[in-house]
C-alpha cells in the first residue's frame, strides 16, 4: 500500500508541474502575440520569438524545495539551446512559477548580473520581473 501511495503522490506532483509549465508557456505566448510576435517552440525550446532580436525562453515549475535545482536546469538549458540554434546574440529568459523566496533571493542578482539571463516569475497569472528585466523586456509588460 505504501508503494501505491508514493506512486500516486509522485504522479500528482508530475501533473501539477506539467500544468504549471503549460500555464507559463501560455501566459508568455499571449504577451508575445499581443505585441505582434509569433511565439514558436520545438522539441527542445519551450518558447522563442524574433522581435527586435531573438529571444529564447525556458519555463520551470518551481516550489520552495526545488527552486535551486530548477533554476540550474533552466539556465543550462538556455545556454545549450542558444548554442544549438546558432543564435549567439539571443536574449535568454528564464520564467519560473513563483517569486524567489528569502533564502533564494541572492539568485536574482546571480542570474541577471553574472549570467546575463533575465528572470521572470508568475504571480497569480501576472508576470513580474526586476527593474532591469522590465526595461529589457517591455513587450512582456511585467509588473514590479
Amino acid at each position: 500500500a505504501q508503494q501505491e501511495i508514493a506512486y500516486f503522490k509522485d504522479q500528482a506532483k508530475l501533473e501539477r508541474a506539467t500544468n504549471a509549465h503549460i500555464a507559463l508557456v501560455n501566459l508568455v505566448s499571449q504577451r508575445i502575440r499581443q505585441n505582434g510576435g509569433i511565439p514558436k517552440s520545438n522539441q527542445l525550446i519551450d518558447l522563442a520569438v524574433r522581435l527586435d532580436r531573438d529571444y529564447i525562453f525556458e519555463m520551470k515549475s518551481t516550489n520552495d524545495d526545488n527552486v535551486r535545482s530548477q533554476v540550474r536546469k533552466g539556465m543550462s538549458q538556455l545556454y545549450e539551446y542558444r548554442y544549438l540554434q546558432n543564435k549567439p546574440d539571443a536574449k535568454l529568459i528564464l520564467v519560473v512559477e513563483m517569486p524567489l523566496g528569502p533564502s533564494h533571493s541572492w539568485m536574482l542578482d546571480y542570474i541577471e548580473s553574472d549570467r546575463e539571463i533575465n528572470l521572470v516569475w508568475d504571480g497569480n497569472e501576472q508576470l513580474f520581473g526586476s527593474e532591469r528585466t522590465r526595461n529589457e523586456l517591455g513587450f512582456l509588460r511585467l509588473q514590479s
